[in-house]
This record gives C-alpha cells, sequence and structure tokens, in this order.
C-alpha cells in the first residue's frame, strides 16, 4: 500500500513539474532572443514647415486714383424760339438732328417782306421828325430875335418867356425825333431777327419746324447742343471728396480725369478736368456729386483714334488726385481681414499685423508705417494662420511694384 502511494505522489510531482520547467526554458528563451536582437535607433520628427509666396515691401509713390461713374450732359442746352413771326422761306442743309453750326452762322430764314417795308415806313417817320425840327429851329431863331426887339421894361415869368421862345416846340420836335430814331432801331432789329443764327458752336439735337411752315413769335424751333464743352455727372462716396481738387481762387485747376469709353478692343479714353462740386446729395445714394468738363467731346477737329462722347452716356472715370511719398502699397491679395498682413520673418516664423491703411483702391491698399523696407509680404493664402508658425518662401522675394505714377494718355 505505501509502494503504491508513493508512486502515485512521485507521477503527480512530474506532471506539475514538468510544464514549470517548459514555460521556465521558453522564457529563458525568448528573453534571450530579445537581448540579443539588434537594437533600432530612435528618429527626432522633421519640423514641416509651409511654402508661401512672398513679396519684397519697398518705399513708393501711389498716385490717388478716385474711380467713380457718371453721365455725360450737355454744358450748353437751349431750345431756340423765334423773336418774330412769318412764314420760313430758307433753311439751312444742316438743320437736321445732328447737323453742325458754328456760332454765328445761319440756320433758317423767316420771310423778311414785312420787315424791310416796316423799315422804309420808319425810315420816312425820321426824315419827318427830322424836317420838322430842323423848321422849329429856324423858328426858334425869329422868335428869339423878334423877343429881344419887343420885350420892355415890364417884368415877365419864366413861363412866358419859354413860349415867347418857342422852347416847348424845339422839346416836342427832339422828342419826335428821338422816338421815331427809336422805332427805326427796333424795325431793323426786327428785320435782322427773320435771319436766325447759331448763338454758340452747337448740334442739333431736335427740330421743330421746317421750310414753308408759318411760325410765331417765341416758338420753338428746335433744340441746340454746345459742342465745344460736355460735363460728366458723377457719384462720388463723400469722404472721397478730400483726395479731389476743386478749382479755387488759390487753386485754378481742378484734379485731371481719365474717362473710359467702351471696353476691351473697343476700349477708349477721353481727358477732363474736375470743375465743379454740387451743392447738394443724390436723393437716393447720398453721395456727393461733382462736375467733370470734356472738352470737344465730340471730336470735331477730327483727331484720329479718338471717340466721340454722346450725350447720356454712363462713362467710368479716374479721377487723379494727389500723389503720396515714400508709402508702401500693399497688393490687394496680400491685405487680409480685419487690416491684418503677413510679414514673413527673417528666422522664418508668420508675424500677423494690423495696419491703419490711408488709401484703399481695387489694386493695393496704401499704407505709411507698419511695415519696414525690405520685409517680406507673404501673399499666399494659409487655412489656420498663427502668430508664430513656421514658414518657408517659395522663392527669392519680388519688389512689390503695385501703385506708382500715372501713365499719360494722349487720346484727348
Amino acid at each position: 500500500m505505501n509502494n503504491t502511494t508513493r508512486k502515485t505522489s512521485a507521477i503527480f510531482s512530474l506532471k506539475v513539474l514538468i510544464p514549470i520547467i517548459v514555460f521556465m526554458v521558453a522564457a529563458v528563451g525568448a528573453y534571450a532572443t530579445v537581448a540579443t536582437a539588434p537594437k533600432a535607433k530612435m528618429r527626432v520628427p522633421e519640423v514641416v514647415r509651409q511654402t508661401v509666396d512672398t513679396q519684397t515691401a519697398v518705399v513708393t509713390n501711389h498716385r490717388v486714383v478716385v474711380d467713380v461713374m457718371g453721365t455725360v450732359t450737355a454744358t450748353r442746352e437751349i431750345q431756340l424760339e423765334a423773336q418774330v413771326s412769318g412764314k420760313v422761306t430758307g433753311v439751312s442743309a444742316d438743320f437736321v438732328p445732328g447737323g453742325y453750326f458754328g456760332k454765328g452762322q445761319e440756320i433758317l430764314v423767316i420771310d423778311s417782306k414785312d420787315y424791310e417795308l416796316a423799315v422804309s415806313e420808319v425810315q420816312a417817320e425820321v426824315t419827318e421828325a427830322e424836317y420838322n425840327l430842323k423848321v422849329e429851329q429856324g423858328y426858334q431863331n425869329v422868335s428869339a430875335r423878334e423877343w429881344d426887339m419887343l420885350k420892355g421894361p415890364a417884368k415877365v415869368t419864366e413861363a412866358e418867356a419859354s413860349l415867347a421862345l418857342r422852347k416847348p416846340h424845339l422839346e416836342k420836335a427832339k422828342a419826335d425825333l428821338r422816338a421815331a430814331q427809336a422805332k427805326l432801331e427796333q424795325a431793323r432789329i426786327d428785320l435782322a431777327r427773320t435771319r436766325i443764327t447759331a448763338p454758340f458752336a452747337a448740334m442739333v439735337e431736335s427740330k421743330n419746324t421746317d421750310i414753308g411752315a408759318a411760325i410765331s413769335e417765341q416758338e420753338t424751333l428746335a433744340t441746340l447742343v454746345g459742342t465745344d464743352e460736355f460735363w460728366i455727372q458723377a457719384s462720388v462716396p463723400v469722404d472721397r471728396l478730400d483726395w479731389i481738387r476743386f478749382p479755387s481762387v488759390t487753386q485754378p485747376v481742378g484734379s485731371s480725369a481719365r474717362i473710359i469709353i467702351g471696353s476691351g478692343i473697343t476700349k477708349s479714353e477721353r481727358q477732363g478736368r474736375v470743375v465743379r462740386l454740387l451743392p447738394s446729395l443724390e436723393d437716393e445714394g447720398r453721395m456727393a456729386r461733382i462736375l467733370i468738363s470734356v472738352m470737344d467731346p465730340l471730336n470735331l477737329e477730327g483727331r484720329p483714334g479718338v471717340k466721340p462722347l454722346l450725350l447720356g452716356s454712363y462713362v467710368s472715370v479716374k479721377v487723379e488726385g494727389d500723389m503720396l511719398e515714400g508709402v508702401f502699397a500693399i497688393p490687394r491679395s496680400a491685405y487680409r481681414d480685419n487690416s491684418q498682413v503677413w510679414i514673413l520673418t527673417n528666422d522664418g516664423t508668420l508675424d500677423i499685423r494690423t495696419l491703419n491703411p490711408i488709401w484703399k483702391d481695387a489694386d493695393a491698399v496704401i499704407v505709411d508705417q507698419g511695415v519696414a523696407p525690405g520685409e517680406s509680404i507673404v501673399t499666399s493664402d494659409l487655412a489656420a494662420p498663427m502668430q508664430g508658425m513656421l514658414l518657408n518662401s517659395s522663392e527669392a522675394s519680388v519688389p512689390v511694384e503695385a501703385g506708382g505714377q500715372v501713365e499719360e494718355n494722349n487720346n484727348g
């Protein structure tokens, strides 16, 4: 019994020890494998810099240009009226819409026969009045001699002496002559008014009569517009008026302006000048209104390549203001929300700055501080810009060239 028990105990011990021994051998083998395996070196992660485009800030001069829109209007426009009545007996071949007349050029003629007769009749009245005056002057001489012979020591009143010397008769004769001469002058004026001429260099916008028509005094014959000069009435934001020069006693010449006609390959420019600031704002837009003068708007001088400026046209105008000197012109693409600009510093980090612009237009934002010459202005977009973030320039910075002098245009 005892032998059987001991044998069973030994078998149990072996069953327990064998797995333990196997586990320990495996553990030792695994440790040896790990301990003798080659060790991987730790790598430091590389710093990633976003690449951006930049432009170099340079000091420049920038001409302020105020962009406005306006409508072409006539400087002179009149209703041509008849000053005498009668039948139209002659008209100029240019008396048609669009016809041109120089100052003093004849437009049409009214039948003058009645007015010529009136001049002849009044001329006869003048001749008669002159005769009566000479006769009365003869009476004056006779009366004066008679008065000298007849007057005695008796006292005579001044009125009695005046009658005796026929002074009232002489005054009446003189008055009759003046009246006749005035009638003659009026008759001659009426005769001259049968020839209707242009009061200034003008073009016919519309006509209301023609040859053979019977017209009355003050009847409208045509509408004329002056051709020497047109105005452009343009609307300007009130806060931009300070940049525009208006004629004054100390400054007789206003800002120059470029008028843009058409677009694309048909685009043309004309030259003008600011002449007036109108005293009231627009009824709806509450914008200020200015007048810009354009000489020879219809190009009647025939300059090649110059398009006519037509009444009623809605045109774009660039009014040239002051020259800003010693400033920085920041491209619009580099001007961010909240008046910010991004600068790539020399150590490759982003510096976000807030600027206070002195002028803005479609192409550039003008500042005189907040940027230093030679600094790199970031023109690329960043998804999440942060102060101090690491950046890298794609290439050498390109100088900012926005702004500068306004080019001259000789199109007129």
